[in-house]
């Protein structure tokens, strides 16, 4: 494993691997190793943790810049020194477990308040990478230099390591709302009213352990007053509603040896709850949901004692034949043995295109190679 301390070498590891035809793969906090398929052995591992520096810290102008390998729970920690958090919402797990900003940028970590905050590839202002042959390019910020013509900064969002190597980054900072609160609504059929009304909630979540009943749970934030106002007016217009803490599995994903990820619109989402119910009743195996009422849910199937390949492949080709073109279902977490035997990824639109920008970058096929979307 090699621990670069600058940018620059970082660049000259790439190069000599380039140059001897072995792939890379790349270390941050450790927390999405689990998530997508494991990839090939590499010839080469980079620990970006020498990378860790606050670059630029402008709280006047909402910005804060940072090298890859620092973790997302130190920067939040510097923009509150100026009563700001990160723009971005991070799931807490991860941030827990010391997610780096560069792997939260290239998995597209995102956490609750999805729905209160702009998409994290629209918040990241620039980024500086290293390319798979060694070469320095940025984008964004005070430097511009776009490869290709590509939007560098929104590429790397979601690339998973396979595009380019993220060295640093600069990222929006947002003013710490001043309180937050918390509201609990039996069942999933509100949440889409909850999502559009002039409540404005930050986050609306939805969470089923198996076997029970679903839950939807709304954040606000901002002022006292308002956020104040706001909950009693959800509490007000939803029977069984009543304010409640930050459950324990807020910004947390359902803990499972399998996890599937299911996209759906939003107005889909009460259907995709009961079929999930109906699901674990037919399958006999237990499935916690639990995800934004946005429509991007995660599925932990438990309780593998058999082969979890069949539990995976039976859930896949039951969601998939039931959402056909509304619903996507891929596998997001599961044993290295699942992998191989089961369509993880089913349908995955602009693959194509997806192929066309990564033999661009990466000819070769040296970076991170089979952990990207549609196996990359």
């Amino acid at each position: 494993m090699a621990r670069p301390e600058s940018v620059e070498e970082l660049s000259e590891l790439v190069a000599r691997a380039h140059r001897e035809s072995r792939t890379i793969a790349v270390y941050g906090g450790g927390t999405a190793l689990d998530d997508h398929p494991p990839g090939h052995t590499p010839g080469l591992l980079i620990d970006m943790g020498g990378l860790n520096q606050v670059i630029e810290h402008s709280p006047g102008d909402l910005i804060l810049v940072a090298g890859a390998g620092a973790t997302i729970a130190e920067l939040n920690a510097v923009a509150e020194t100026g009563d700001q958090e990160l723009l971005p919402d991070f799931p807490a797990d991860r941030t827990d477990s010391g997610s780096t900003l560069g792997g939260a940028i290239a998995t597209r970590a995102v956490g609750p308040r999805r729905i209160g905050r702009l998409p994290l590839r629209e918040v990241v202002l620039g980024v500086t990478v290293v390319l798979a042959d060694g070469t320095i390019a940025k984008a964004g910020g005070k430097v511009v230099k776009n490869v290709a013509g590509y939007d560098l900064a929104k590429l790397m969002t979601g690339s998973w390591g396979t595009l380019g190597i993220i060295a640093s980054a600069a990222l929006r900072l947002y003013p710490k709302p001043q309180t937050q609160g918390y509201v609990e609504i039996p069942g999933a059929e509100a949440a889409l009213e909850v999502i559009g009304s002039q409540v404005a909630p930050a986050a609306v979540e939805i969470d089923r352990s198996p076997g029970g009943q679903a839950s939807t749970v709304v954040m606000v934030e901002g002022l006292e007053e308002s956020v104040a106002s706001r909950t009693e007016s959800i509490v007000s217009a939803y029977p069984g509603a009543q304010r409640c803490v930050e459950p324990s599995w807020w910004a947390r994903r359902a803990q499972a040896p399998v996890t599937i990820r299911a996209s759906v619109s939003p107005a889909l989402v009460p259907q995709l709850v009961g079929e999930i119910a109906r699901l674990e009743d037919t399958i006999g195996y237990p499935i916690q949901l639990r995800g934004s009422a946005m429509g991007v849910f995660d599925l932990g199937i438990g309780d593998l004692d058999s082969d979890p390949t069949i539990a995976t492949r039976v859930v896949l080709e039951h969601l998939r034949s039931w959402g056909q073109k509304q619903l996507s279902a891929t596998v997001l977490c599961a044993p290295a043995s699942v992998w191989g035997d089961v369509d993880a990824w089913g349908e995955v639109p602009g693959v194509g295109l997806m192929r066309t920008i990564k033999d661009q970058f990466d000819p070769d096929g040296l970076l991170s190679p089979g952990r990207g979307i549609g196996g990359l």
